[in-house]
């Protein structure tokens, strides 16, 4: 099986295969590609072997302050302005550290606006040290050069916000924020970091859809999430234009509006990916036909509560970003093992899974690739 991954020496010699023990078989992780292969002999790489967690955890979700440049409307954080209670870097890194050891895969790094937080840079580089799939999640709105020099060697992606086109994107995240992000995005086009898109639908930026693969693509960009917006944060307050937003999504489905971004992302090659809720029955089918071991080992039950720590500037931790205020524990002062195995989480889960998943207040976090054949 080793043979099967491509330039796997060159790949070695960068650090960028991680070793793997999950009940007692032995894996390698593909850390650029994000994906695993089972193998059988092992010998040759077991002092570099990382045994999991059980049941294993795939990704952290850590957000590293509070201070941010932006104002927008659906922050489920209510970030802006930076905090005293806010975990320092040292803090920050050593969790990365304890995640990496636990074989943890993947660390999206947030805010807030995470390139803000003082020495972001040694998080980064503990990231790597820990063989971790690393991708920064950013407004890109005042992007330092020399900052995103620095940190390209370190991180697999940067996945930046971008709620609509123009004028749909400033009512959203303020005046003036549209042509920021697009000379943050020249930047990290200039700098070869890998794009990836996120775009908040709603009724102003659904008629521009269209156009999105055609943009994503003058950036480098190859891959481009639409998320639906939740009833959290900031836009506890924006019930109705929620209820509106999910109304014309039904109405432009059913005229058609897959079908046309399905041509439009392949004519750009950009990967769409869509929320659950999006493609209703998409997670079963999903789960009924994969083949990838990440998602068979790592995925059980609920992507976004089974197999993922969500920890916030302060260090509470929660099984969901989008539930204000539903916290089971706090990493400061333990380690992250512990909080993990602790009867709080598995007593949270239990009360989280009282909910279907497609009953879920705010649906499965796991995002799903929408045009892939097996949703048809």
């Amino acid at each position: 099986m080793i043979s099967q991954l491509q330039d796997f020496e060159k790949l070695h010699a960068r650090k960028r295969l991680k070793f793997i023990k999950i009940d007692e078989k032995f894996f390698v992780y593909n850390v650029p590609e994000s994906y695993l292969l089972q193998i059988d002999d092992f010998t040759k790489f077991s002092n570099e072997i990382v045994t999991t967690t059980n049941p294993p955890v795939k990704t952290l979700i850590l957000h590293t302050t509070y201070e941010c440049n932006l104002g927008c409307n659906h922050c489920y954080i209510n970030a802006g302005s930076k905090k005293d209670n806010e975990m320092d870097s040292s803090e920050l890194s050593k969790i990365v550290k304890e995640f990496g050891e636990m074989g943890g895969l993947c660390v999206d790094l947030s805010g807030g606006e995470a390139l803000l937080k003082n020495k972001i840079e040694d998080v980064i580089k503990t990231a790597r040290e820990q063989k971790l799939r690393t991708v920064v999640l950013s407004n890109a709105v005042n992007l330092d050069s020399n900052q995103l020099e620095n940190i390209s060697p370190y991180i697999d992606g940067m996945a930046v916000g971008l709620d609509g086109l123009y004028s749909s994107n400033d009512d959203i995240r303020g005046k003036g924020s549209f042509e920021k992000t697009v000379k943050g995005l020249e930047k990290i086009a200039e700098t070869g970091i890998e794009l990836s898109l996120t775009t908040l639908i709603t009724p102003e930026s659904i008629p521009q859809l269209t156009q999105f693969p055609e943009f994503i693509s003058k950036y480098g960009g190859k891959s481009w999430s639409l998320v639906m917006p939740r009833l959290s944060g900031r836009f506890m307050k924006e019930k109705s234009k929620i209820e509106k937003t999910y109304l014309l999504w039904e109405e432009v489905k059913n005229k058609g509006l897959l079908k046309e971004l399905q041509i439009e992302s392949k004519k750009y090659n950009i990967s769409v990916v869509l929320d659950h809720i999006l493609v209703p029955g998409a997670k079963r089918k999903i789960e009924e036909t994969s083949k990838n071991f990440v998602y068979d080992i790592y995925n059980k039950g609920r992507a976004c509560w089974d197999n993922t720590i969500t920890i916030m500037p302060n260090g509470d931790v929660k099984c969901c970003l989008f539930f204000n205020g539903q916290v089971y524990d706090n990493v400061k002062g333990k380690s992250l093992k512990e909080v993990y195995e602790s009867s709080k989480r598995k007593t949270a889960l239990l009360q989280f899974k009282k909910y279907p998943v497609d009953k879920c207040p705010f649906v499965e976090k796991h995002q799903l690739e929408c045009f892939d054949k097996s949703l048809k």
